[in-house]
């Protein structure tokens, strides 16, 4: 059985807010657990592989970005 590469590195190009990302995982694999079909398939087939897979891929996003900008610091 093989598992998942994630790149945490690519991920944060698409999404700058490091904490978001398991934030967003968490809730899509809690999604999938409980109702949701999941886009894509993993060769482990956990749900938090397949959640992060379909962030990866850009099948699922952050709706409204504009709230996690609280997350980023204020440097003077």
């Amino acid at each position: 059985m093989s598992k998942l590469v994630v790149q945490y590195d690519k991920l944060l190009e698409k999404i700058p807010y490091k904490y978001a990302i398991p934030i967003v995982v968490a809730k899509r694999a809690e999604a999938i657990n409980d109702y949701a079909k999941p886009f894509v398939s993993t060769p482990d087939g956990y749900s938090v592989s397949i959640a992060f897979k379909e962030l990866q891929e850009g099948y699922i996003r952050i709706k409204n970005e504009d709230i996690l900008k609280i997350l980023l610091p204020d440097i003077k």
